[in-house]
C-alpha cells in the first residue's frame, strides 16, 4: 500500500507540474503538439521547477519522528493511507489487548516509526480519517491495537517507555484503504 501510495502521489506531482508549467499560449494553440498514438513517460524529476509563479506545495507521507517529552510543535501529524491484506492479529501476536481489539488488516511493514528518546508520563496517538481505521503499535512493552474509539477511527493513549515503536494505520476491511492524519499529542 505504502509503495502503490507515493507511486501515485509521485505521479500526480509530476502532472501537476507539468499542467501549471504550459504557457498560456500553448494551452490556446488549436494542434495537439503531440501525435496520436503517442507513449508519453512520466519521470520523477531531481529537482522540481516552478515556472508558474505560484506556491507549490507538497504533502509528506508514511514520515517517521522522533521526539521528547515537551516537544514542539504541541501536536504532529503524519499523513498517510489505511489498509493491506495483513491480519492485524498476525502482526500483533494478541486477538485483544489492553487498549482493544487486534481487527482489521494492516500492510506488512509499519506506516510510521515513532522513537521516543525518553518516557512520557502522557502521550496520545489518534487516527482522523473519514474511512473506519485501526490502529497497532508495537515496540517496547509489547503490543496495542484500537478500533472505534471516537466515531470510527482509533487512539491509544497513556504512559509510554522509552524506544521505537512500530506503528500501522489499517482498515476495518481486506485491501479497503482510506487517507489519514495520525496526531501525537501529550494532550490528555
Amino acid at each position: 500500500m505504502r509503495k502503490f501510495a507515493a507511486r501515485s502521489l509521485i505521479t500526480l506531482a509530476a502532472m501537476t507540474t507539468a499542467i501549471l508549467a504550459v504557457d498560456t499560449a500553448v494551452r490556446s494553440q488549436t494542434k495537439p503538439s503531440v501525435k496520436p498514438n503517442t507513449t508519453i513517460e512520466i519521470t520523477r524529476p531531481e529537482k522540481i521547477e516552478n515556472t508558474s509563479g505560484k506556491k507549490a506545495s507538497f504533502v509528506k507521507m508514511f514520515e517517521d519522528i522522533t521526539i521528547a517529552p515537551s516537544f514542539t510543535p504541541k501536536s504532529i501529524q503524519l499523513r498517510g493511507i489505511s489498509g493491506g491484506g495483513v491480519e492485524t492479529q498476525k502482526k500483533s501476536g494478541r486477538k485483544v489487548t489492553e487498549t482493544g481489539d487486534c481487527i482489521g488488516f494492516i500492510d506488512a511493514e509499519p506506516d510510521h516509526k515513532i522513537t521516543l528518546t525518553k518516557p512520557f508520563k502522557y502521550l496520545n496517538m489518534q487516527v482522523k480519517s473519514s474511512g473506519d481505521t485501526i490502529l497497532l503499535v508495537r515496540g517496547p512493552g509489547g503490543s496495542w491495537c484500537s478500533d472505534d474509539v471516537g466515531d470510527r477511527n482509533p487512539a491509544i493513549g497513556g504512559d509510554w517507555l522509552e524506544g521505537t515503536y512500530e506503528v500501522w494505520v489499517g482498515s476495518y476491511e481486506e485491501n479497503t484503504s482510506f487517507p489519514y492524519l495520525l496526531e501525537v499529542t501529550e494532550k490528555q
